[in-house]
């Protein structure tokens, strides 16, 4: 095979690629939904926890939809499948112009389900396919884009709100959704670079190392990981990114103690920068110190972010700031999972137990979706779910020290 790598690399253009499918389905239509959702509250008088449901709805289609959708994307014409998946999406939010009926946001739920299935396993295979070196760093700022969309688009739709409406609005996230994912898709994507008779980026750097490298990977499929490992590395990365789920709160946190929808919109964008800075720490840190080190500098960044929200009662500064560190708990839920099951099972048989954790996640997450506002309409008040965050966030540390030690004793047996 000839070796076709230059001074550029196509590699790059995959990670352009990734950053923009990445910040169409989570940034645009995931991640903004709540400062939509907070005017349709306000205009039709929904409980939150109702609404809500969508959210649930949502993410058991994506959990159920995950395996199909992967397994298309590795099977078939690549470009097709995100293009259908991105059609799904924008339809999703086009629907939203004409709904008046709970259960109609609901089947919008299940379509943007569907679109959002592909991007947890998808996303990290491909970069992982087109990358032999520094995996941790291009994960991270693919992954970072979905946080730095929302940062972006969350003041601009609360504007196109107070001016045009909710209704006209929706339609215009999702139209941009569906620019941001079809079109790099269908111009650049590619899944491997055999594809197109190239080696990965960074070839060149590893197979100096290629007969260690070999020897290496041979003694990693010698390892007869328990079953247990699995559903212990789930659990502690499930419990670690639980509270990826209030962030489509904040917007109603901000509202609840008297503050416009500006305002709202303002704490989801401090909220999102976070989202940007902790995905790039995070996968830059695993290269550094390794991944199990970077959750725990995270997980006491994001107790303190529950802590500040919790206090800070009507001070818009306290709650800017508490949003802003919150923001780091979107890479448990997206740059954490393949870099630890990365870790734990080796390169080559990570991809099928991260698919199977995707599934298990999707589905708890669902339920936090509802859980999380349900709190807020029973007892009037967020606190209820900022104090369970603050759990959620201090039980990781001691449970992936759990999963390292064990995993270590198994490699080094």
């Amino acid at each position: 095979m000839q070796e076709k790598q230059g001074k550029f690399h196509y590699a790059w253009l995959i990670l352009i690629a990734a950053i923009c499918i990445q910040g169409g389905i989570i940034g645009v239509l995931v991640n903004c939904t709540g400062v939509i959702f907070s005017a349709i509250i306000k205009d039709l008088g929904f409980r939150s926890g109702d609404l809500s449901i969508y959210y649930t709805i949502r993410a058991f289609l994506q959990a159920a939809a995950c395996g199909t959708t992967t397994k298309l994307f590795l099977n078939k014409n690549p470009k097709v499948v995100m293009t259908g998946l991105a059609t799904l999406g924008l339809a999703g939010y086009v629907g939203m112009y004409f709904y008046s009926s709970l259960w109609q946001w609901y089947f919008s739920g299940i379509l943007v389900g569907i679109c959002m299935s592909c991007v947890l396993v998808v996303i990290p295979v491909v970069l992982n396919n087109w990358f032999a070196v520094k995996n941790g760093m291009v994960i991270g700022i693919a992954m970072a884009a979905s946080g730095l969309a929302g940062a972006v688009f969350s003041p601009v739709l609360s504007k196109l709100i107070l001016t045009m409406g909710w209704r006209k609005t929706a339609v215009f996230n999702g139209m941009t959704g569906f620019l941001l994912i079809a079109v790099p898709s269908i111009l650049l994507l590619v899944r491997t670079p055999e594809e197109m008779g190239m080696k990965p980026y960074g070839w060149d750097q590893v197979k100096k190392e290629e007969t260690a490298r070999k020897e290496t990977v041979t003694e990693k499929k010698s390892w007869t990981m328990p079953s247990s490992m699995f559903y212990l590395c789930a659990i502690s990365i499930i419990v670690a990114g639980i509270m990826t789920q209030f962030g489509n709160q904040l917007p109603i946190l901000a509202q609840s103690v008297g503050f416009s929808i500006s305002v709202g919109a303002m704490v989801t964008s401090c909220n999102m920068v976070g989202n940007v800075f902790g995905k790039l720490a995070i996968g830059v840190l695993a290269d550094k110190i390794g991944i199990f080190k970077s959750i725990n500098i995270t997980s006491v960044i994001i107790a303190a972010s529950t802590i500040m929200l919790l206090f800070s009662g009507t001070s818009p500064v306290m709650m800017y700031a508490g949003a802003l560190l919150l923001g780091l708990v979107y890479s448990m839920g997206t740059t954490v999972p393949p870099l630890v099951f990365m870790d734990v099972y080796g390169p080559d048989e990570y991809k099928g137990h991260l698919s199977r954790f995707q599934a298990y996640n999707s589905v708890v997450m669902a339920l936090a979706s509802s859980a999380l506002p349900y709190i807020y309409d029973f007892t009037g008040s967020f606190n209820g779910a900022l104090i369970l965050g603050f759990i959620f966030a201090v039980l990781p540390i001691v449970t992936f020290r759990i999963v390292k030690t064990k995993a270590d004793k198994i490699k080094n047996a």
